[in-house]
């Protein structure tokens, strides 16, 4: 048992690292935490020059901008308004990098919010609180700006209104029934698959307020209200989306059909990577949430299970949120299985679903030392290694390419190549698309080319410099004809590039472990 005092210098730690990892961790974990939010609501806000990823195609949009503009746009936006009023220049990159991380350190607060309600019994909740906020997935998926974060979000707020609308009297009940609807459509349109972890609680809702009315006119009269309610707000997103995308409402968007027309075919997810069925089950939940929390979660659902069996028993009554958890874990991991494509971020909803099933069973009650030493180690190596040091380069090349390209002394027509590196946010380059439009910089993202076609990249056009940004370890593979005309203008550690362990092994731990940004000699001769 842990003291009250240890518990709120502990949990005080715990969030103190939270944003540590959320402001000054540079790991870049997949693309989408950039390209579905920070890099369109700055590409729309500011005037620096961006990319826009398929997702956002204006043919078939499948993501709808309110979520992203509600989170990062709304911050983006004060920035903006700031730096014209007092700043001769635009926000710096490092600012929006800071208040994307910022918007999202927020928000991820309402999780821990909605553990405090959902586990009434004082040391339950605070061993509750210090498993989720010692997670490697709080520290680093939650914190960044990923619609699978929104999402976790809203998934905690609807268990949090479950319990909330079978607690209290008629009229508030009412009211939560609203904020549910509301945070129902929400999570629709910020990702569709919401729909597999909301419908357990979707029928608990049905089935508790049903008993609740005890007839169907009152029922009737309880739930339509709502209904209505999440009526009105399907048509704000379905208007705000249109015009968005479309700039009229002669052509409506419908952003989550869009989405599930687009997953449904497996030619589209082939070209994202197919994954076999069991990967879900089997890799990427042990691997968020760690086989130990994985083993008592099981446990859990088989006592789960059991007291279900016996809610013949006058004497005992079932707590409406084991059922729920129960049905959306199962429900969750079906179906998202059957679905080819499959990453480690798309059961991140689960996390407070499954920390507050543990909890109310007491199951961590009854964990013992090495549950918690092994759980802490094992989540703080992921954290270091998503939040740190996973393509942790990436970001502070751009703020630091940013410093030299916005150097106002020097009007230089500017080519930026990047090789065998994640796409980069460009939004935290920092340059205005004015001088991108006009020649005055160019960029170019190779991703995995082969070295034949980054040869020739380097050759193409006529540029007064070139910055090559690429690890180490790979321009030691480079030809030495090529390798001499690239010169280290600066090294950056960590970037720990997964993707070529083996070269960057070769290349010694020290420089396997950075990301360089070289200057390509304007007299050298290619030779490869």
């Amino acid at each position: 048992m842990i003291s009250s005092r240890t518990f709120k210098w502990i949990y005080a730690g715990l969030w103190t690292l939270r944003i540590c990892f959320a402001l000054l961790g540079t790991g870049y974990i997949h693309p989408d935490e950039h390209m579905q939010n920070g890099e369109v609501t700055s590409g729309d806000i500011t005037s620096y020059h961006t990319i826009r990823t398929w997702e956002w195609s204006a043919a078939l949009p499948v993501r709808s901008i309110v979520p992203a503009f509600a989170t990062t746009g709304i911050t983006v936006w004060f920035a903006n308004l700031f730096s014209k009023k007092h700043l001769t220049q635009g926000v710096h990159p490092m600012s929006l990098f800071r208040l994307e991380r910022s918007a999202f350190l927020v928000i991820s607060g309402l999780i821990d919010y909605s553990l405090m309600s959902l586990v009434p019994t004082p040391s339950a909740r605070h061993l509750g609180l210090l498993l989720l906020a010692s997670s490697h997935v709080t520290n680093t998926f939650q914190v960044r700006p990923f619609s699978n974060s929104i999402e976790a979000v809203l998934v905690a707020l609807s268990l949090l209104f479950l319990r909330k609308i079978n607690s209290v009297k008629t009229l508030d009940k009412s009211y939560f029934l609203h904020l549910l609807a509301i945070t129902f459509v929400t999570g629709i349109f910020t990702r569709p698959t919401f729909l597999i972890f909301g419908a357990p609680i979707a029928y608990q809702v049905a089935l508790g307020t049903f008993t609740y009315a005890r007839t169907a006119t009152g029922w009737l009269r309880l739930v339509v209200p709502p209904l209505f309610t999440a009526g009105g707000a399907c048509a704000a997103f379905l208007v705000v989306d249109t015009l968005y995308f479309r700039g009229t409402l002669d052509d409506l968007v419908v952003t989550p059909f869009n989405f599930l027309m687009y997953n449904f075919s497996s030619q589209n997810l082939a070209e994202h990577g197919l994954h076999p069925h069991w990967l879900h089950v089997f890799v990427n939940l042990p691997m968020l949430f760690g086989p130990w929390v994985i083993w008592l979660a099981v446990r859990a659902l088989v006592d789960g299970a059991t007291l279900l069996n016996e809610k013949n028993d006058q004497s005992f009554e079932v707590d409406i949120l084991h059922p729920t958890i129960i049905q959306m874990i199962i429900l969750s991991l079906t179906v998202l299985s059957v679905q080819p494509h499959q990453e480690p971020r798309f059961l991140v909803p689960l996390l407070l679903p499954i920390i507050v099933l543990i909890a109310n069973t007491g199951q961590l009650a009854h964990a013992g030392k090495a549950f918690w030493v092994t759980c802490s180690i094992f989540n703080f190596v992921l954290a270091v290694l998503f939040g740190i040091l996973h393509q942790g380069g990436v970001v502070p090349s751009l703020f630091y390419l940013h410093s030299v390209v916005a150097d106002s002394s020097l009007v230089a027509r500017t080519n930026i190549i990047y090789w065998k590196t994640y796409i980069p946010p460009l939004h935290l380059l920092g340059v205005s698309e004015r001088d991108v439009s006009t020649g005055l910089i160019s960029f170019i993202d190779l991703a995995g080319a082969s070295q034949g076609d980054f040869a020739t990249s380097l050759s193409a056009g006529d540029y007064d410099r070139t910055f090559v940004v690429t690890p180490v370890a790979m321009r030691s593979m480079l030809p030495p004809g090529i390798m001499d005309c690239m010169e280290l203008n600066q090294s950056i550690f960590p970037h720990l590039d997964l993707d070529h362990i083996s070269e960057s092994m070769a290349t010694g731990v020290l420089d396997g472990l950075r990301l360089g940004i070289y200057t390509l000699s304007r007299n050298c001769c290619l030779n490869y």
